[in-house]
């Protein structure tokens, strides 16, 4: 006698209730993102640009404008070479570190040779000090000059440093003789304001 083995799959009752459940996690999920963005979100402010302001992102132009994100990055460089060493790196210092925009190699070239010239100031007061770093006299048409300051106070055994960037549109425009930020903006320095991810998502969008 032969017999014949049959096998049935059983499909469990609970599988409507798992996409129930599904769909209930992944509403609750959305629910909870967008109260958290609404609540502890940050909203990014519209930023005006002054007369005696440029943007990073619409004001300035190809060389400008990578010289500037390697002077921002620079900045921090030479903040902690400060911090180790004791004193403000000098052209010597950059070539030996390899520090762009100041390293003279082919894309210090490609973005016009410019020359940097480091000058220290004291201001009103031993606790009051800056730095400037001054770039002139690129090659490529239609480039600015460039002003990084530094401005470093001593409060006790602290030191507080910020840094500033600026551009002129002359190219061959002198470092300047005082270092107050009306006395660089009467002789035609903007200074720069940051690129902002605002700036990014418009971009985007424009096209």
């Amino acid at each position: 006698m032969n017999a014949t083995a049959y096998i049935q799959q059983v499909r469990p009752d609970s599988r409507r209730w798992e996409a129930v459940l599904l769909l209930a996690a992944t509403l609750v999920l959305l629910v909870g993102t967008l109260y958290f963005a609404d609540r502890y979100g940050v909203e990014e402010k519209t930023v005006t640009i002054l007369d005696w302001q440029v943007s990073a992102y619409s004001g300035l132009q190809g060389v400008d404008q990578a010289i500037y994100n390697d002077l921002l990055v620079a900045a921090d460089e030479i903040y902690w070479i400060n911090y180790f060493s004791g004193y403000w790196p000098s052209d010597e210092d950059f070539q030996a570190e390899l520090l762009p925009p100041f390293y003279r190699d082919a894309g210090w070239e490609r973005m016009g040779s410019v020359k940097w010239v480091l000058k220290d100031v004291v201001q009103e007061g031993e606790a009051q000090g800056l730095t400037l770093y001054h770039g002139s006299g690129g090659s490529i048409e239609g480039q600015g000059s460039y002003l990084l300051s530094i401005d470093h106070k001593h409060a006790g055994g602290l030191q507080v440093s910020s840094a500033n960037i600026w551009w002129h549109p002359d190219p061959n425009t002198e470092v300047p003789a005082t270092s107050t930020a009306t006395s660089i903006i009467l002789q035609g320095w903007k200074q720069v304001v940051p690129y902002r991810g605002r700036d990014e998502f418009e971009r985007l969008n424009a096209g």
